[in-house]
C-alpha cells in the first residue's frame, strides 16, 4: 500500500488497527509489545483492540516440545495415522483454547475409539 506516502486515507480507516490478533502465549512479551509499541510511538494509538492467546502444546510430561530434547511429535506422522477430524477432537476437547495442552498419542487413539467408532478405526 506504500504507506504512508500513498492510499494513507484509505490504510487509516480500514487496515490500520486490527479487531483482534491471536498468538500463542509465548509471544505476549514480543510480538502484542512490539505492535503496540510502534502503533503509539507511529500513530499515538493501539494497534489492536482484542487479544486472543491460546496455550502451548507440551508433551505428555508437561515439558515444551522441542526438537532438541526429541520430544516432539510429527504432526503429518500424526495426522495420517489418526486422521484429521480425531486429532482435532482431541486437542479441542483436552484443553481450552488459552490453557496448556499436554499432548498424548494415546489420548488421540482413545478419542478415535470411543468418539468415532469403528468408521475411523481404518487408518
Amino acid at each position: 500500500w506504500h504507506y504512508p506516502f500513498e492510499n494513507a486515507e484509505k490504510v487509516e480507516q480500514t487496515w490500520r488497527k486490527a479487531d483482534f490478533i491471536a498468538e500463542g502465549v509465548d509471544q505476549t512479551r514480543g510480538w502484542f509489545y512490539t505492535l503496540h509499541a510502534i502503533a503509539t510511538m507511529t500513530f499515538d494509538d493501539v494497534a489492536y483492540k482484542n487479544v486472543v492467546s491460546n496455550g502451548l502444546v507440551l508433551d505428555k510430561n508437561g515439558q515444551k516440545m522441542s526438537k532438541r530434547l526429541g520430544n516432539a511429535v510429527d504432526p503429518f506422522e500424526t495426522l495420517a495415522a489418526f486422521g484429521p477430524d480425531a486429532t482435532r477432537w482431541y486437542m479441542i476437547s483436552n484443553a481450552n483454547p488459552w490453557d496448556n495442552l499436554k499432548f498424548d498419542i494415546e489420548g488421540i487413539s482413545e478419542v478415535r475409539r470411543k468418539f468415532f467408532g469403528t468408521l475411523y478405526n481404518t487408518y
